[in-house]
């Protein structure tokens, strides 16, 4: 069984190349897409938020199921 990674809002805003406040934005109020936003999964751990590897790849994949769209705004 694979042990899960966790990434704090500033790992995965290294990773999508976004402003953690971006990332906090996806978490409360998602992420726009065609069909609706749709929310990052995490939990507040304190005042900080922790996102398990397993939500980010479900997250990537509703948000961009073709590779390449670049589509990761929220504006």
């Amino acid at each position: 069984m694979k042990t899960p990674k966790y990434y704090s809002t500033n790992e995965v805003a290294a990773i999508f190349k976004r402003d953690p406040h971006t990332i906090r934005d996806w978490i409360n109020h998602g992420c726009p897409t065609p069909h609706g936003p749709v929310k990052l999964q995490a939990v507040k751990l304190g005042k900080s938020w922790t996102i398990k590897d397993e939500w980010l790849a479900v997250f990537e994949l509703r948000v961009r199921p073709e590779a390449g769209r670049p589509d990761l705004d929220l504006e």
